[in-house]
């Protein structure tokens, strides 16, 4: 049987096709921006109760012990490896923790076998037309167990996914130990934060690679999850110099227009 061969004009075509496909593969794993004004949230309810959850898209988990963190790391992960809504959980791994079926938050528990520290990343990409100057956050850091080995999470923001600056505001601050004990339907605590991102004038295109570190200390290690994620955006402001020269600009012409209107001879054209 003879195979067929496409005509040489198509294989251009197929190429173009190709890099048009990868090009959105690769577009789809990064979170837009919102327009000023509105928010992009992300409670992690679609989770589901598996232990091996699929992290929503633009989310990574980077491997346990880890502790040079880049987003192209290959050895980084987009799902969680176990799973708790009740029980006694003491497992290390990373975690799709559960008040419910349907409130979710991804996190981490470590063990003598799960190293600390992990990171839970995030990258979104500035696809607005203008540039954008900072970026407001909120969310919630959720205890799921206390225990004796204290912990922290750390915040860090990024434009490349390998250079980071600390963010303290957006810390969780110190978890104190405590006997072994677990909350599900309420978790033992919760931390709102709220933190500004300013100075970032990032362009068209720009990315901003977001880092929560769970540093939970190995054994005995409480367990603790990221959720309600909240993120707003600021617009670059118009220059007040453009803006104040362009409006005399168009005064000018206006001005131009009225005198040469005043000087033509009546019924003749301007």
């Amino acid at each position: 049987m003879s195979i067929p061969r496409f005509p040489r004009p198509a294989r251009p075509l197929l190429a173009g096709l190709g890099l048009l496909l990868v090009l959105v593969c690769t577009l789809a794993s990064q979170i837009p921006l919102p327009s000023p004004g509105a928010a992009h949230r992300e409670d992690f309810n679609l989770l589901g109760t598996g232990a091996a959850a699929t992290l929503p898209a633009g989310w990574r988990f980077s491997a346990a012990g880890d502790a040079t963190i880049r987003w192209d790391d290959a050895t980084n992960l987009s799902a969680t490896s176990a799973q708790a809504g009740g029980g006694s959980p003491t497992a290390g791994g990373r975690y799709n923790w559960g008040q419910s079926a349907t409130e979710r938050a991804p996190g981490v528990m470590s063990s003598s076998s799960f190293p600390s520290p992990s990171s839970l990343l995030a990258w979104f990409q500035n696809t607005l037309e203008v540039p954008v100057a900072q970026v407001d956050l909120t969310f919630d850091y959720e205890r799921y167990r206390i225990n004796t080995t204290p912990a922290v999470i750390t915040f860090h923001h990024s434009a490349d996914g390998v250079n980071w600056t600390a963010a303290p505001a957006g810390d969780s601050g110190a978890f104190a130990p405590g006997p072994s004990a677990y909350g599900f339907a309420t978790p033992v605590s919760t931390v709102t934060q709220s933190v500004s991102l300013p100075g970032l004038d990032l362009a068209p295109g720009g990315s901003l690679y977001l880092r929560w570190t769970f540093d939970t200390g190995g054994a005995n290690s409480q367990g603790l999850g990221l959720d309600n994620l909240s993120l707003a955006t600021t617009a670059v402001p118009e220059p007040a110099g453009i803006a104040l020269a362009g409006g005399a600009a168009a005064l000018g012409v206006a001005w131009a227009r009225r005198r040469r209107r005043q000087a033509a001879p009546s019924g003749l054209p301007e």
